[in-house]
């Protein structure tokens, strides 16, 4: 444990032990709390207990004898719980450095929604208090990532939604005033309640953005389509990002998650079981054309046409992920 440093302990196990993922700025790999320090000692012990009582209480606790100062502050999600627990240890006289920004989120396999815990929009963003909402879309999030290393690895973790499914990695964002931020990005899957629960860090003072070019590069060949272009994970069917936007009436579907009737959605949920069990190299050059109808909160039912792909023609295609091309129907 280094001295006088917040340590970043994750809390979002279903009835599982917390665990260090950071030691200051140090990315820590799910360490059992047992090994925060060489030796057990009173400090462990006393740590633990904080830990218990902030997520009990969901509001900051403290241990306090005349050798030992520990200090707890819980990092509440949007549904009221705490996903992680800031800690310091020091002595009597010390002052506790500033904390590192984190924040918590929840991403609803049924919904396919995402839920933002205080304060998390603005440190990843730097968003206005005024445009900072609490449920978000998926292309809302990963239309701002300029890097996620891991993402596949990722994405399988959630469509599995395994009980011991757990993934930590790094992830570079742009936020609303231009800047790039890197985060440490945790998250466990959360079967009992169908969803993923994660956390993000902030680590950019220690470990520089690096936007990633290939996936700029997919981003400027899209945007130069006609017809509204998205990223598909074909587990879920999931659109999870709209590099091109569709043309109205259909823009919303940029920044919505429209109903689909479920005759359609069926057959849509079908050719994407198709592809995600195909061999995208083999299969790159497929298509596979429907119409859509879908519908807003405010509006009848659309007709879209929609051509599913691995990826574009001549370019490698992604196991497990597609593309969606769409434009209205006539």
């Amino acid at each position: 444990m280094t001295q006088q440093d917040w340590l970043l302990i994750e809390t979002l196990g279903h009835e599982r032990q917390p665990t260090l993922v950071a030691d200051g700025d140090r990315i820590k790999d799910w360490v059992s709390l047992v090994r925060v320090q060489r030796e057990p000692s009173a400090a462990v012990y006393r740590i633990a207990d904080v830990v218990r009582r902030c997520v009990e209480s969901v509001m900051p606790a403290t241990y306090s004898d005349d050798t030992l100062i520990v200090l707890g502050i819980p990092v509440p999600c949007a549904f009221g719980a705490a996903h992680a627990v800031q800690v310091w240890v020091g002595g009597p006289g010390d002052q506790p450095p500033p904390r590192r920004g984190v924040g918590a989120w929840d991403w609803d396999a049924d919904s396919e929604l995402a839920k933002h815990g205080p304060g998390l929009e603005e440190l990843a963003w730097a968003r206005a208090p005024e445009d900072v909402r609490v449920t978000r879309t998926p292309p809302e999030v990963f239309s701002t990532m300029v890097r996620f290393d891991g993402r596949l690895d990722y994405m399988a973790m959630v469509r599995e939604m395994r009980v011991d499914g757990r993934w930590q990695g790094e992830v570079d964002m742009r936020g609303d005033d231009g800047r790039v931020r890197r985060f440490q990005m945790i998250a466990r899957a959360n079967p009992a309640m169908r969803r993923t629960q994660g956390l993000i860090h902030d680590v950019t003072d220690v470990r520089r953005p690096r936007p990633d070019a290939d996936m700029s590069m997919m981003r400027a060949v899209s945007r130069r389509s006609s017809v509204g272009v998205g990223f598909v994970e074909l587990g879920f069917g999931l659109i999870y990002e709209w590099p091109s936007p569709p043309p109205p009436p259909l823009d919303r579907w940029a920044t919505e998650r429209p109903e689909i009737h479920p005759d359609d959605a069926a057959r849509y949920r079908r050719i994407c079981d198709e592809m995600l069990k195909a061999d995208p190299e083999l299969a790159a050059d497929d298509v596979h054309e429907l119409v859509l109808r879908i519908r807003f909160a405010d509006t009848g039912w659309l007709r879209a046409h929609a051509e599913l792909r691995h990826t574009f023609a001549g370019q490698p295609g992604v196991p497990g992920h597609g593309l969606i091309r769409v434009r209205p129907a006539e």
